[in-house]
C-alpha cells in the first residue's frame, strides 16, 4: 500500500449497466499493486478530484487491476469519459477486506445494485478456494433487469460451483425470475444459518436488514460482514469525512462486522 499516487493507463473500458463501467488500467511503473478483495483505490480524475472505489478484479489476477464506476458526479463522470490510452492518478490500495474463512459452513453474498462490484473478486476468490460440499449462495437483486451488475458473468460463476440467485424489485415485461427484495430471497434459503457467514453490500436499509434477519435466523452476528464505503476522501484516516460511530471506515473498514457498526447504521447518511 503506497499513499502516493501511482500513474495508471487505461487498458479497456466495459460496459455494464446504463450508467455503469468497467475500467481495466496498469500502472506505467511497474505491476499493480497485490489487494485483497474489498480493499479500495482512490481514482484521480486529473484536474477535478478523487473518488474511492472497491477493486472489481480477482485478486490472483496480477497483470492488472479493474474498476466499476457509476456515473454520480463530476470525478466519475470524468472517469465514464477515460478511454484506451488515457492516463489517470491511482492511490492504495486502502483498507481491510473480505475474511474468506470468518466460517467453514455456507457463505451467503448478499449485493445490492452496484453494491457486486466490491464483491466480485471475494466471490471470484471464493470460487477459487471453497472446498467440496460448501455453497456459496450469491444473492443479486437489481430495480430493473437491466440493472443486474455482471449479468454475462453469472452463468461462468455457477460453472464454477457458485450458486446465483437474481432477483428484481419490480416485475418487468419478459421477465420470468424472481421479484422482490435480496433480504427477501436470502431468507428463503434452506441452510444451517448457525454455521453459515455472510458477506453484504449495497444500501444501508439493504444490509441492515438483511443483518438483522439472518441474526435472528441464527447467524452468530461476528459473521455478518458488510462493506461501508461512506464518503472516503483521503484512504489515511485522517480527515474524518467517513466517520461512522467510532469507527473511520478508510482506516477500520471498509469491511466492518456487523457488531460493530450496527447501532451506527441506524443514523443516516449526510
Amino acid at each position: 500500500m503506497t499513499t502516493d499516487p501511482r500513474v495508471h493507463v487505461v487498458r479497456d473500458v466495459v460496459p455494464e449497466t446504463p450508467g455503469v463501467v468497467t475500467i481495466h488500467v496498469v500502472p506505467v511503473d511497474g505491476p499493480p499493486a497485490r489487494f485483497v478483495p474489498a480493499q479500495i483505490g482512490m481514482l484521480g480524475a486529473f484536474g477535478i478530484g478523487e473518488a474511492a472505489m472497491s477493486i472489481s478484479s480477482s485478486s490472483s489476477v496480477l497483470d492488472h487491476h479493474e474498476y466499476t464506476v457509476r456515473r454520480a458526479g463530476a470525478i466519475t463522470t470524468a472517469l465514464h469519459r477515460l478511454r484506451p490510452g488515457d492516463q489517470l492518478a491511482i492511490r492504495g490500495p486502502f483498507g481491510r477486506g473480505w475474511d474468506l474463512d470468518a466460517s467453514p459452513g455456507d457463505v451467503v453474498v448478499g449485493a445490492g445494485g452496484i453494491g457486486l462490484a466490491p464483491l466480485r473478486s471475494a466471490i471470484l476468490a471464493l470460487a477459487e478456494r471453497t472446498p467440496l460440499g460448501r455453497r456459496v449462495i450469491v444473492v443479486v437483486g437489481a430495480r430493473r433487469s437491466s440493472d443486474l451488475l455482471y449479468r454475462n458473468q453469472y452463468d461462468g460463476w455457477r460453472a464454477r460451483g457458485v450458486e446465483v440467485i437474481e432477483t428484481v424489485d419490480a416485475p418487468e415485461n419478459g421477465w420470468s425470475g424472481r421479484v422482490g427484495v435480496v433480504p427477501d430471497a436470502i431468507g428463503e434459503l434452506d441452510l444451517d444459518w448457525s454455521s453459515a457467514a455472510a458477506m453484504l453490500c449495497g444500501p444501508d436499509v439493504m444490509m441492515r436488514v438483511t443483518a438483522e434477519m439472518l441474526v435472528e435466523r441464527g447467524m452468530p452476528a461476528g459473521r455478518v460482514q458488510l462493506t461501508m464505503e461512506r464518503n472516503m476522501h483521503c484512504g489515511t484516516g485522517r480527515c474524518g469525512h467517513c466517520q461512522l460511530g467510532p469507527a473511520i471506515i478508510c482506516r477500520d473498514g471498509p469491511v466492518m462486522r456487523y457488531p460493530d457498526v450496527a447501532r451506527a447504521m441506524h443514523v443516516e447518511e449526510r
